[in-house]
């Protein structure tokens, strides 16, 4: 594995380019082309891909530790097994996107456009989802753990067997929601309502 550190690929064309599974640590991307570029247990860690194009690129159990995704554009990209760990993305097109399990802890994801993106079984704990908008997006079996997520919108969702502790679930806009019975009950209770046996 050859490491880079503080290398400036600032609008570098890297179209096609295969990152196999070097380590990358504060480097920077803004700007560059990375379009159908993929990845395999590569590690990018506090790097800044501020307006890059990631589009319809494919990475397989990498890691973007701390890593700054500014406007930074994924149409069509895949994410499988990968760790995202604390990374921040302001103003990113995320959709459309292929995820494939993975460790989104600490990310930050206010107001991002993620409707309609399958999360099965992300983890996302303590993940800052402030005003997301995650409108038909499948959280099944996510790990939502203390995620923050005042005002997200979640019409039509799917967020059965998600793991919903030290949420704010009064602060859900629930409408047309799919949730299982022990997160209907967490929500009615949330809303104020007692749970009684009949």
């Amino acid at each position: 594995m050859a490491e880079h550190t503080g290398v400036s690929f600032v609008g570098a064309d890297l179209y096609g380019e295969s990152l196999a599974d070097d380590r990358y640590v504060d480097c920077s991307f803004v700007d560059a082309d990375l379009t159908e570029a993929g990845s395999r247990a590569a590690v990018f860690e506090e790097c800044d891909f501020s307006g890059a194009k990631l589009n319809a690129s494919t990475h397989e159990g990498s890691a973007f530790l701390r890593c700054r995704f500014r406007r930074t554009t994924w149409f069509g990209a895949a994410l499988r097994e990968c760790k995202l760990t604390g990374s921040r993305f302001e103003q990113a097109v995320l959709r459309p996107l292929t995820v494939d399990g993975g460790d989104w802890s600490y990310v930050t994801l206010r107001r991002a456009d993620l409707a309609g993106i399958d999360l099965t079984g992300v983890k996302l704990a303590e993940a800052d989802l402030t005003e997301a908008d995650l409108s038909r997006a499948v959280l099944r079996d996510c790990d939502l753990d203390h995620a923050r997520m005042d005002k997200a919108a979640l019409r039509d969702a799917d967020l059965r067997g998600a793991v919903l502790t030290g949420v704010d679930l009064a602060a859900l806009r629930l409408d047309g929601t799919l949730v299982d019975p022990d997160q209907a009950m967490l929500i009615a209770m949330a809303h104020g309502a007692r749970v009684e046996p009949r």
